[in-house]
């Protein structure tokens, strides 16, 4: 819950200072409703994983003798993990947002240079 916290709270400053620079114009009300709809995002992507987290351990039993012994396999054993499609989802629209925005900011910067 930390850990998706505080992505969450980079990626809405991240995303309040890429609006900044292409506007410069925005107003701290508009931050601020910037800043909300990116909680209110979180807050419902948390709520929606969180219960399907619940759901899909629910039915999981843990055979708790060997967790005193239990070690992990050699590296060179292992599978390559799996991604689900909410992952992928989540890393193609993270890129694509990581993407547009530096586009955005490469032709405000650029902008800036041919006004000066």
């Amino acid at each position: 819950m930390l850990a998706f916290a505080v992505v969450a709270l980079l990626i809405s400053m991240s995303v309040v200072l890429t609006v900044s620079v292409v506007f410069p114009g925005i107003t701290g009300r508009q931050i601020i409703d910037i800043v909300l709809g990116c909680a209110a995002v979180a807050v419902a992507a948390g709520g929606w994983t969180l219960i399907r987290s619940l759901r899909a351990h629910s039915s999981v039993e843990v055979d708790r003798r060997d967790r005193e012994t239990w070690r992990m396999p050699p590296l060179n054993m292992l599978s390559k993990p799996v991604m689900s499609a909410g992952r992928k989802l989540t890393l193609t629209v993270l890129g694509s947002y990581m993407a547009i925005a530096m586009v955005l900011v490469i032709v405000r910067i650029i902008q800036l240079a041919i006004a000066n």
